[in-house]
């Protein structure tokens, strides 16, 4: 079950496009939502509220966006309280600022997420591939990526013996 609130700029009830989202979920904490561009604003504001601890980066390549999702935890609280923070760029441009600054930890995972997935992390101070050679050409987590070396698994057998059907 889940609690819903709208939070819009103006703090009122109206429906606005640039609302933050945030959604308590039982046992998983709080998660906000919100626009690429509100990410620095969303990362000082759980920062000052004693969010001390970026514990993931992660993201999704959809359609015509990747989804990314930064999970913040309070190591003050006595009741571990953490925040998701979700948001998204277009595969267009896929740009959005950096929360190292805000959050050491960030580092790593924003290089991860720009080498497997090709997202660019303004104002990250060491942008370069982690996994992949300098020179690689793609993302590998992205759908449409594509290599000569790239294994197809097309006949997958489900009728192992030992499975109950």
């Amino acid at each position: 079950m889940s609690n819903e609130n709208i939070v819009g700029k103006n703090g009122q009830g109206e429906k606005d496009p640039n609302e933050l989202k945030i959604v308590e979920e039982k046992g998983l904490g709080y998660t906000l939502t919100v626009a690429r561009e509100d990410i620095l604003k969303a990362a000082v504001g759980l920062k000052e509220a004693g969010f001390d601890l970026l514990t993931f980066v992660a993201g999704v390549d959809m359609p015509d966006s990747i989804k990314l999702t930064y999970r913040v935890y309070s190591s003050k609280q006595k009741n571990q309280v953490a925040v998701i923070i979700k948001t998204e760029v277009p595969k267009s441009d896929p740009v959005i600022d950096s929360l190292t600054p805000i959050w050491s930890s960030a580092n790593w995972h924003e290089r991860e997420t720009y080498d497997l997935l090709g997202v660019e992390f303004k104002g990250h101070p060491d942008p370069r591939r982690m996994f992949m050679p300098e020179d690689w050409v793609g993302y590998p987590l992205r759908k449409d990526y594509k290599d000569d070396r790239m294994v197809v698994f097309e006949d997958y057998r489900t009728d192992r013996p030992g499975d109950s059907e």
